[in-house]
C-alpha cells in the first residue's frame, strides 16, 4: 500500500518518528529497549495514523478515496473544478443586495444601476367635535384617512413612482411620474414628467406623512390653482449647496374625464438656506403661479377645513365663484431649526379674475400660518435642505428596539379669509398637540383644535366656535 507521497506507509511512519524531535528520541533512547514485536506494533499504529489523515484530507479536497491507495485529482479535473468555483463567485456577484433601510424591502442590482422598492402608508384618523352652537357640527367617528399602495424604481439616470390612494371612500391616483437626473449649468438637477405633488410652500410641498400636523396648514391646502395639489406636465428642479429652485407647466390632475379642457397652469418656486449648520438651519422661500381655468371648472375655490379632515360640516365657506377664466397666486416662506426646535411661517395669497351676470371681476382671498415645535427626546426636526420640505423623521432608539421612540410637543395657528369672494366668509385655529414616534416609520399623533368659524353661506351662517380632538396612527414605507 502506497500514500499519495508515493512511499509505504510502514516506510513513511518511520520517517515520520525519526523526525519527531529529539526530545522523542532522547526518551525512548532512555527506557528499555523495544523487542521486535513491539516495534511493528508502533509502526503498524503509526501507519493507521497517517492512512486517515489521508482519507480526511482527500474528503475536504472532494478527491474520491477508497481503501486503496486514494488518486490524486487529474490537470483536467482539477481546471474543471475551478472553473466551476469562477462561475459560482461570478454568479454571486450578479445577485441582487436587498436593504430593509426604508422601512420595505430595497432591491438594488450588483451594479447599483436598477432600483425597486414597494411603498405605501396607513392613516388610521378617529375625531371627536364639542362645544359647537349648532349640534350637526358636534361629531364624532373614525375613518381610514388614506391606504396607499404603490412602488418605486430607477434604472440609471431615470427614475420612476406609481401610487393609487384609497380615501374619502373612493380610489384614485396620486404621484404617477417619471424624473430624468441629469446637470444644467453644473447643478444636480431632476426633470419630472407626470403627476406630481406641486412644489409650493414648505407644508404644500411636502408629505403629510411628514408633516408635523396631520393636515397641511391653510396655505398648503388653500391658496393653490384649480388643479388641485397635483397636476399632469413637466417639472425641472435644480438644486445647489443651500438653496432650490423649481419651474412647471402641468394641467389637471388624473382625474378628467377626457370631456373637457384641462386648466393650464405655470408654476415656480425657489428657498435659500441664508444659514445652514448641523443643527442649524434659516429657510427662506417665495413661489407664484399663473393658470387659465378651463370654462365649467369645478373645485375653483375650496373650503378649509379648519377642525380636520373628518368633520365636514366645521369648515370655512369660501362663498361661490363662478366664470372664473385666470387666476394667480404667490406666496412667502420662512422657517427656521435650532437643535430639537423648529418654526415656521407661511403666507399666500391668491387672485381670481373671470366674468359673471355683473360683468368682468377681480376678487382676492388670503391665508397665514404660524407654528412651532420642540422635540423633547429622542429625536431632532427633519428638514430637508435640498428641497426646503419636512422629511422623514429619524428616532435614536425606536421603542420596536427596546428604546422609548421620540417624543415631540407642538403649537399651530392659522387663518383664512374669503370675505372678498361673493358670500365667503372667514375664520382660524389655535392646534396644540404631541407626536409619538415609535419608529422611522410610525407614529401616534394627538391634535387638538380650537376652531372659530364666520360664514355668510352655507348651512351655518352666524360666527360660531368649539374644539375638534383628533388622533391618528400612522404607518409609512
Amino acid at each position: 500500500m502506497t500514500n499519495r507521497f508515493g512511499l509505504h506507509p510502514i516506510a513513511l511512519a518511520m520517517l515520520v518518528a525519526a523526525a519527531s524531535g529529539s526530545g522523542e528520541v532522547a526518551a525512548q533512547t532512555r527506557g528499555p529497549t523495544p523487542d521486535a514485536a513491539e516495534l511493528l506494533q508502533l509502526v503498524q499504529a503509526q501507519a493507521a495514523r497517517i492512512e486517515r489523515l489521508e482519507r480526511r484530507l482527500a474528503a475536504v479536497e472532494g478527491v474520491a478515496s477508497t481503501t486503496d491507495a486514494p488518486a490524486p485529482a487529474s490537470a483536467p479535473e482539477a481546471a474543471g473544478l475551478a472553473a466551476r468555483l469562477d462561475k459560482l463567485e461570478q454568479a454571486q456577484g450578479k445577485q441582487p443586495s436587498v436593504s430593509w433601510s426604508k422601512g420595505a424591502p430595497q432591491f438594488t442590482s450588483a451594479d447599483g444601476r436598477a432600483v425597486f422598492r414597494p411603498r405605501g402608508r396607513v392613516f388610521l384618523d378617529a375625531s371627536s367635535t364639542s362645544g359647537s352652537d349648532f349640534a350637526g357640527r358636534n361629531l364624532s367617528g373614525t375613518e381610514v384617512r388614506s391606504l396607499r399602495l404603490g412602488a418605486e424604481g430607477a434604472y440609471g439616470g431615470i427614475g420612476w413612482v406609481l401610487e393609487g390612494d384609497f380615501a374619502d371612500n373612493g380610489v384614485s391616483w396620486k404621484s404617477a411620474y417619471v424624473n430624468f437626473a441629469h446637470t444644467l449649468f453644473g447643478q444636480k438637477s431632476e426633470l419630472t414628467v407626470g403627476n406630481r405633488l406641486n412644489d409650493r410652500g414648505i407644508d404644500g410641498s411636502s408629505s403629510t406623512s411628514n408633516t408635523p400636523f396631520q393636515e397641511r396648514n391653510v396655505v398648503g391646502t388653500l391658496v393653490l390653482p384649480q388643479r388641485g395639489l397635483f397636476g399632469v406636465g413637466l417639472t425641472e428642479r435644480v438644486f445647489g449647496r443651500g438653496w432650490h429652485a423649481s419651474v412647471s407647466v402641468a394641467g389637471n390632475d388624473l382625474d378628467n374625464a377626457g370631456d373637457g379642457n384641462d386648466s393650464l397652469t405655470w408654476a415656480a418656486r425657489a428657498h435659500w438656506n441664508p444659514l445652514k449648520r448641523e443643527r442649524t438651519v434659516v429657510h427662506l422661500g417665495a413661489w407664484a403661479f399663473h393658470e387659465d381655468i378651463a370654462a365649467g371648472s369645478a373645485g375653483v375655490v375650496r373650503a378649509a377645513a379648519i377642525g380636520g379632515h373628518f368633520n365636514d360640516e366645521v369648515k370655512i365657506a369660501p362663498g361661490s365663484v363662478t366664470g372664473a377664466e385666470r387666476g394667480r397666486g404667490h406666496g412667502l416662506e420662512l422657517a427656521t431649526v435650532a437643535g430639537p426646535f423648529w418654526s415656521s411661517g407661511e403666507w399666500g395669497r391668491r387672485r381670481i379674475e373671470g366674468l359673471d351676470r355683473r360683468g368682468n371681476y377681480a376678487a382676492d382671498y388670503d391665508a397665514y400660518a404660524v407654528s412651532a415645535g420642540w422635540f423633547v427626546s429622542g429625536a431632532a426636526p427633519a428638514y430637508v435642505a435640498d428641497t426646503g420640505t419636512w422629511g422623514r423623521v429619524k428616532v435614536e432608539r425606536p421603542v420596536t428596539a427596546g428604546g422609548h421612540g421620540a417624543w415631540e410637543l407642538k403649537a399651530r395657528y392659522e387663518n383664512a379669509d374669503f370675505r372678498d369672494l361673493p358670500g365667503g366668509g372667514a375664520g382660524h385655529a389655535w392646534t396644540v398637540g404631541a407626536n409619538w414616534y415609535l419608529n422611522d416609520y410610525s407614529r401616534l399623533m394627538l391634535d387638538l383644535v380650537r376652531w372659530q368659524t364666520d360664514n355668510r353661506s352655507g348651512k351655518y351662517l352666524v360666527a360660531d366656535e368649539g374644539y375638534t380632538l383628533n388622533t391618528r396612527l400612522q404607518l409609512v414605507f
